[in-house]
């Protein structure tokens, strides 16, 4: 394997890992992975019997953005979601006006990096490479429990029949890839472009993007740390994803529905379920690991507020999820002092 792929293999190994942790928002981590070194999920045209899908088609807007003031420096947020319509367009036109008049983009995360050394890059492969699979050559029919099993064959038969792979990953990576797999089959995408949208609209009018480089100080030993996972934490985060695919499936197709309509309304009134957390518990062990979410969610707020203190004008981009309700962002922002107002 050369040096360069061999590099970007590992780390959207590392990226897809962490992608499934809470805190990783997976808007911005869709735009930085690449898919070397996972296998790909079945297209939709593959599954026998999908759910219904979304549709949603023709372009759209989203919904309006909030404004955080300071004096007459303003905070404009973007709010996005995920999974979003597969269909969808965004329609950018709002976004490339507001750009002409702003100095300055931040994204919800920042990049990530496992730094330049090839020998680094291709430990941190084999270690994920090794990590995958359950050891002892076992499948989950032989580490779940029976009802739980059940429970994930029955999802795995209507959205991932083809799939012959699924059964011998590791619980907590299985739990991953079947749910990309059942949203697929339903007419969502984890992977939408919006932030990449907003970037690429910001490049172009050679607009400043503070997006700072977070270094995964010794990846090797973080997969190593994951991979540490007690079963049954593993289990517990394999569960609660099989629950919230059973139970929640509606919900986020509502929930995509709203934003690709702009209707936030309704986006505050459905619940925000995040089977993540259990995932996160099961790693919480890792000082690694909540090191690396904590930096990256304080990084945010700091370069949003030296954004607002230096640019008349700044665009950011942040998940909904962390946005709204109570403990959110943006009250936060009002506890902080700043005025904001919003749809």
């Amino acid at each position: 394997m050369r040096i360069g792929i061999r590099r970007r293999a590992a780390r959207a190994a590392l990226l897809g890992l962490l992608a499934t942790l809470p805190g990783f928002d997976p808007i911005a981590l869709a735009g930085q992975q690449a898919t070397a070194s996972s296998p790909s999920p079945a297209s939709a045209a593959e599954q026998e019997t999908p759910t219904a899908e979304v549709v949603i088609t023709g372009e759209h807007e989203g919904p309006r953005l909030w404004k955080v003031s300071k004096a007459d420096h303003v905070l404009w947020i973007l709010g996005t979601v995920t999974p979003l319509p597969k269909k969808m367009i965004w329609q950018s036109a709002g976004i490339e006006a507001l750009l002409r008049q702003t100095q300055e983009v931040v994204p919800a995360w920042p990049a990530f990096g496992i730094g330049a050394n090839p020998f680094t890059a291709l430990r941190v492969y084999i270690q994920w490479r090794r990590m995958q699979k359950i050891p002892d050559r076992m499948n989950l029919q032989e580490v779940l429990p029976p009802p739980l099993y059940a429970r994930f064959s029955a999802l795995k038969a209507r959205y991932a029949p083809k799939d012959n792979k699924l059964n011998e990953l590791r619980p907590m990576l299985a739990a991953g890839r079947l749910f990309e797999e059942t949203l697929d089959a339903s007419g969502l995408t984890m992977h939408n472009e919006v932030q990449q949208a907003v970037l690429k609209l910001a490049r172009k009018q050679d607009v400043r993007i503070h997006q700072d480089k977070l270094k995964v100080e010794d990846p090797v030993n973080v997969l190593k740390d994951v991979g540490a996972t007690p079963p049954s934490g593993e289990i517990e985060c394999l569960e609660a994803v099989v629950t919230r695919l059973e139970t929640d499936l509606g919900s986020m197709q509502a929930r995509a529905r709203a934003w690709a309509l702009g209707d936030v309304d309704t986006l505050r009134k459905l619940n925000h379920p995040d089977d993540r957390t259990t995932c996160i518990a099961a790693v919480s062990t890792s000082e690694r690991v909540r090191a690396l979410i904590a930096r990256a969610q304080d990084n945010w707020m700091i370069a949003v507020e030296d954004g607002l203190t230096r640019n008349h004008s700044t665009l950011a981009v942040q998940s909904m999820d962390r946005l709204l309700g109570d403990n959110g962002t943006l009250a936060a922002l009002r506890k902080k002092g700043y005025v904001v107002e919003g749809p």
